[in-house]
C-alpha cells in the first residue's frame, strides 16, 4: 500500500522577487518559484516581474484563489490595488494560472518552478473578477481545467455562473435559478472547494451552494450546514474557527466551538474541535452530515505530546485539515503551527520556529483565508524523493492503531474513518501473508460455500451501492510512482 501523496501548506499570498541582481537572474527564467517546505512549515511561492499584468505597476499582494493537482489560480491586480482583497477594481484584476511545474534543480537546493498562463479577459459588462471568494477551479492531472465564478445581486431571483474551460477562447455566461431568493438574507461568499467534479461555494455562517460546471445547463442546489451550526449573520473572523474543505475525497466541515458560561462569557476550558463529514445519499435523497468526532482542547492540552511543545493552554485558531487524513488538523497558536491527530488528542507535527507569511499592511493569521492545503505536482514530489511506499506516521493505518490505544477518547473509535478502499487494501495485505490453503479457507468462510450463508456474506449482499474498484487519479499516480521509486532504488543498489 503506497503512502499518502505528499502535500504542503501553501501561503496564499506569494512573495515578489527581491530587487538584488542575483535573485533577479535566478528568477529570470521562471514565472513562479516554489521552495517546498513540508508541514507544519508553510510553502510560500515567489512571483517574478514577468507575471504581473503591468510590470511598471506590480501588485504587491497577489492571491492564490484556488488550487488543483495540475495548476494554481492567482488573482493579480494593478497597483495601487491588491489581488488579495475580496473586492478590487474589476477592470484592474487578472486571473493567471501557474502550470507546467519544473523540478529541475530541486535536488541541488533550488526551488521548483512553474510557468504563468493568463486567462482571457471577459468582454462586455462582465469584467474579471467580482469576488475572489466566489471563484472556483476544477482541474485534473492531465492538465484540463474549468474556472467558474458565481455572481449574485442582492434580492435577485437569478444568479450568474461565468465559466472558462481550457482551450476555449472566451467565457460563457449562464443565468441560473437562485434557490435562496425567498430568504430575507444576503449570501456572503467565504470560499469555494472542488469535490467529486462539482464546485461548492459556501457561506460559513449559512450553508453551501453546489453545481456541476461541466454540464450544459447547470443547476444550483443549496445545502445546510450541520444541524445547529448556522448563524444569523457572518462574522469578520469566521475563517479562524470554521472551515469547509476536502479530505480523503469527502467534504468536511470543521469548527472550533467555544461555549458561553452562565455569565455569557466564553468558557475556554470547555472549547472543542469538531468535524462533520457530508455523506451523499443514494437515489437523489437528501445528503446528511455525520459527526466524525468532537474532542475538547482540555484533553489535547493534558497530553504529553502537547506539553512537549511548550505552548500555553489557550484555544488556538483553525488553520488547515490534512487533505489525505481528516483526523489530522493543524492549528495556529502564537505564530506556531502544529498538527494534531484529533481523535487521539496527540500532537504529531510541530516545529519551534515561528511560521512566516508575507508581511502585509494588516495583521493576518494562518487561517483558510491565507493558507491552503495543496498536493504537490508529481514531477516535484518525485524529484524531492517524497514519494514512498510505506505509510507515514499520519497514515490511516497508523492513526487507527494509535487511536485504538486511547481508552479515554469516547469518540475515537467512531472517528477512525475506514472506507471500502481502505478495507480492500488492508485485506490484500493480510491475504498476501497467508499460505494458499489458509487463504482458500478464509475465502470459503466469508462467502460460505455451505448451505447457510455467513452473516458477513449477508451484509455484503445487502449493500445498497456496489464497491467501486476505481482509484482516483491521485491514488493511481501515487501507486505507479511508488513502484517506479522502488524500481529505481533496487537498480541503484
Amino acid at each position: 500500500m503506497s503512502a499518502p501523496w505528499p502535500w504542503v501548506i501553501l501561503g496564499r499570498v506569494p512573495r515578489l522577487v527581491p530587487g538584488d541582481a542575483e535573485a533577479e537572474a535566478w528568477h529570470a527564467a521562471a514565472d513562479f518559484s516554489i521552495p517546498v517546505a513540508l508541514p507544519p512549515r508553510i510553502t510560500v511561492l515567489t512571483a517574478a516581474p514577468s507575471v504581473h499584468p503591468d510590470p511598471n505597476y506590480p501588485d504587491k499582494y497577489p492571491y492564490i484563489v484556488a488550487t488543483g493537482p495540475s495548476c494554481l489560480l492567482f488573482n493579480f491586480a494593478v497597483e495601487p490595488f491588491y489581488g488579495v482583497n475580496s473586492s478590487v477594481d474589476p477592470h484592474e484584476s487578472y486571473l493567471i494560472l501557474a502550470r507546467r511545474f519544473h523540478p529541475a534543480g530541486v535536488q541541488q537546493g533550488h526551488a521548483a518552478t512553474a510557468t504563468a498562463e493568463r486567462i482571457p479577459m471577459r468582454h462586455g459588462r462582465m469584467p474579471i473578477i467580482y469576488n475572489i471568494e466566489s471563484i472556483g477551479l476544477v482541474s485534473s492531472y492531465d492538465g484540463d481545467y474549468t474556472i467558474a465564478e458565481f455572481l449574485l445581486d442582492k434580492g435577485s431571483e437569478r444568479a450568474k455562473l461565468l465559466r472558462f474551460r481550457k482551450g476555449d477562447e472566451w467565457w460563457t455566461e449562464d443565468n441560473l435559478i437562485y434557490p435562496l431568493s425567498a430568504q430575507d438574507r444576503e449570501w456572503v461568499p467565504t470560499g469555494v472547494v472542488a469535490q467529486d467534479k462539482k464546485l461548492w461555494w459556501f457561506d460559513l455562517s449559512w450553508g453551501l451552494l453546489s453545481c456541476d460546471p461541466f454540464v450544459a445547463d447547470p443547476v444550483l442546489l443549496f445545502h445546510n450546514l450541520p444541524e445547529g451550526r448556522a448563524l444569523n449573520m457572518t462574522r469578520p473572523d469566521i475563517h479562524t474557527h470554521r472551515c469547509i474543505t476536502v479530505s480523503r475525497r469527502k467534504l468536511r466541515y470543521v469548527e472550533i466551538i467555544i461555549p458561553e458560561d452562565c455569565n455569557g462569557c466564553h468558557d475556554s476550558e470547555a472549547a472543542t474541535v469538531s468535524m462533520w463529514t457530508r455523506i451523499p445519499a443514494p437515489g437523489g435523497k437528501t445528503a446528511r452530515w455525520d459527526k466524525a468526532y468532537e474532542i475538547s482542547f482540555a484533553k489535547i492540552w493534558k497530553d504529553d505530546s502537547y506539553k512537549a511543545t511548550g505552548l500555553p493552554e489557550k484555544v488556538p485558531l483553525l488553520a488547515v485539515v490534512c487533505p489525505s487524513n481528516p483526523d489530522v488538523v493543524y492549528f495556529d497558536l502564537e505564530q506556531h503551527l502544529f498538527g494534531v491527530i484529533v481523535p487521539a488528542h496527540k500532537v504529531v507535527k510541530f516545529v519551534k520556529d515561528s511560521y512566516e507569511l508575507v508581511n502585509m499592511p494588516w495583521p493576518i493569521r494562518a487561517s483558510s483565508r491565507y493558507i491552503s492545503a495543496w498536493f504537490l505536482p508529481h514531477s516535484v514530489a518525485m524529484d524531492l524523493n517524497l514519494v514512498g511506499i510505506k505509510p507515514s506516521s499520519s497514515s490511516p493505518l497508523n492513526v487507527r492503531q494509535l487511536t485504538m490505544q486511547q481508552k479515554d477518547a469516547p469518540n475515537a473509535v467512531q472517528a477512525v474513518e475506514t472506507d471500502d478502499e481502505d478495507l480492500l487494501k488492508l485485506g490484500m495485505e493480510v491475504a498476501m501473508t497467508m499460505d494458499p490453503a489458509t487463504l482458500k479457507s478464509e475465502v470459503d468462510k466469508f462467502f460460505s460455500v455451505e448451505d447457510h450463508p455467513s452473516p458477513e456474506r449477508q451484509v455484503t449482499v445487502q449493500k445498497s451501492e456496489p464497491f467501486d474498484f476505481r482509484l482516483t487519479e491521485e491514488e493511481a499516480w501515487a501507486d505507479v510512482l511508488a513502484i517506479r521509486q522502488l524500481k529505481k532504488h533496487r537498480q541503484d543498489n
